[in-house]
């Protein structure tokens, strides 16, 4: 019986490697199978997502399941944005709302229009775009501060400093809403934002 001809590798964006190694690295060991679940995608698209993540020696597997290297660790450190399950009620537009800080930002904002497209077509329904200055949470280009449950709720799970922007993701899911979120968040550092 001779090999079936193997289709192209399919390519995972950043978001989705990120967001891999966030669950990872929360569960510290993880089998396939529940990566897959939590990822929304099947056993194929997980296997081929973590070959690539250990390619990058970012995971090691094992028998008992996967688990991040010491890299993998870092990266997660240093360079994946924060993940924060929110109840943004009236900003945002879907059931499940994400938000994720990108540090020092601010200048890259014009009305933040730029960041909820890269959120939608990541997936996301919508996305609200928030600055952090003159110690409250503000629209861009509006001015106008967030409600202080919402703001509150915000500000204790991501702990913004002035200039930093808060990008709140909305989508139908969990999964929709973090891609949205790190696809906005990875727009702003991608451009020097």
């Amino acid at each position: 019986m001779s090999k079936l001809p193997q289709g192209p590798r399919t390519q995972f964006r950043r978001e989705d490697l990120w967001r891999a190694l966030a669950i990872i690295g929360d569960e510290g060991l993880i089998g396939r199978k529940k990566l897959a679940e939590e990822l929304g995608v099947g056993e194929g698209s997980a296997r081929t997502l973590l070959d690539q993540l250990k390619e990058r020696d970012l995971v090691v597997s094992r028998p008992s399941g996967h688990s991040l290297t010491e890299r993998g660790e870092e990266e997660l450190a240093g360079k994946c944005p924060e993940l924060l399950s929110v109840d943004a009620g009236s900003l945002t537009v879907a059931e499940e709302d994400v938000a994720t800080i990108a540090r020092n930002a601010e200048s890259g904002i014009r009305r933040g229009v730029e960041e909820r497209d890269e959120a939608m077509k990541a997936g996301a329904e919508g996305a609200t775009i928030l600055v952090s200055k003159d110690q409250g949470l503000r629209m861009p280009g509006v001015g106008d501060e967030v409600e202080e449950d919402i703001a509150s709720e915000l500000v204790e799970g991501l702990n913004p400093s002035e200039g930093d922007v808060i990008i709140i993701s909305s989508g139908e899911n969990r999964r929709d809403a973090e891609r949205g979120a790190l696809a906005a968040a990875e727009s702003l550092q991608k451009t020097g934002k």
